[in-house]
């Protein structure tokens, strides 16, 4: 039995496709009950809300991005920033989430004239539009990457009800690009593009959720995960949760989510350790404490020393003239010792 083959136009096909669907659907409605039309008519208006607000909410993240790193880029505080340090520019931080909250707190919150203490918890989605902004606003503040038109104009006008998109220049990008360590077939270039600009253009419209991808990726090595990376997309959903302003505590089940932050902890270093990346460790180790937390730290530390704690090793980092010296012990006379020695 042999088959023929009808060359069938496409865009016929569809719009016979369509007039089908069309026809289904009147049907359907035609079958509803007064009031099954009225709830479908309702939540018809439900989601076209929704769908407004997503769109007012994209473009607005894009104007924040725009307003503050061109239009007030010159009153920005970032000599907030760099209180406490030696340095003077942008370019000298080596950005991770804990630089970029600080950069939200110091510059962002300080210059609308918020409190950095509280507005996490008095106006979370406040703070969460600035946090969720920030990659990106540094991200110009540093390579100057919006195009900006003679009247001042950086977006596109969308037809239908689309948000817009902001005119980006992909070549202020690519020398400050880095591309995974795994990666040994292709530039830093190439890897960005066939993540971020398939085409390979030089300029073009780009939308708030690319070009916080973009920021991201190019400021903190952070990229999306692929579909068979599933830890990776687990840790990105866990870390953007908390960086959304969720980074206290609930109410409720406290106690369970303490524990299993603990578990959390635990289960990634042990990642680490079998993986062999140990600046994970050393990260932490350094990291742990600032100037505001270390003393409820350490007043925790010493409530144990009325209890039996089982020990694995004490570990520690002792700094002197900005060198490290690592430190560990079985037990806590030998790790005072070796504080007072080292």
């Amino acid at each position: 039995m042999s088959t023929k083959k009808i060359k069938v136009d496409t865009e016929t096909f569809k719009k016979v496709q369509q007039s089908i669907i069309t026809e289904q659907h009147k049907e359907l409605r035609k079958n509803l009950s007064v009031e099954q039309a009225k709830k479908l008519e309702e939540t018809d208006k439900i989601i076209t809300k929704v769908e407004t607000n997503l769109i007012d909410n994209e473009n607005s993240n894009l104007h924040i991005i725009k307003n503050l790193s061109v239009d007030l880029k010159d009153v920005l505080p970032l000599n907030k920033l760099y209180e406490g340090t030696n340095f003077k520019t942008l370019n000298e931080f080596q950005f991770n989430n804990a630089v970029m909250l600080r950069f939200t707190n110091k510059v962002l919150v300080y210059l609308m004239g918020k409190n950095a203490d509280t507005v996490q918890a008095e106006s979370p989605l406040y703070f969460r539009a600035l946090r969720d902004t920030a990659s990106s606003i540094v991200l110009n503040l540093m390579y100057d990457v919006i195009i900006t038109d003679s009247n001042g104009n950086s977006f596109n006008s969308p037809i239908g009800r689309k948000p817009k998109m902001i005119n980006f220049n992909f070549k202020k990008i690519w020398k400050h690009v880095q591309k995974p360590k795994n990666v040994q077939d292709m530039t830093a270039k190439d890897y960005f593009n066939s993540k971020f600009n398939k085409d390979g253009k030089d300029t073009d419209y780009i939308s708030f959720e690319l070009f916080n991808d973009i920021s991201k990726f190019v400021l903190m090595h952070v990229e999306q995960a692929e579909a068979d990376v599933p830890l990776l997309k687990k840790i990105n959903a866990v870390n953007d949760f908390v960086e959304a302003g969720n980074n206290f505590l609930p109410v409720t089940q406290q106690t369970e989510t303490v524990e299993a932050i603990k578990d959390c902890i635990y289960n990634l270093l042990d990642v680490a350790v079998n993986s062999n990346k140990m600046e994970i460790l050393s990260d932490t180790l350094i990291n742990l404490t600032d100037e505001k937390t270390f003393k409820n730290f350490k007043d925790h530390i010493k409530s144990f020393e009325t209890k039996s704690a089982k020990i694995k090793m004490y570990q520690a980092v002792k700094f002197e003239n900005n060198k490290a010296k690592y430190i560990q012990a079985n037990t806590s006379e030998a790790l005072t010792n070796q504080l007072k020695t080292a």
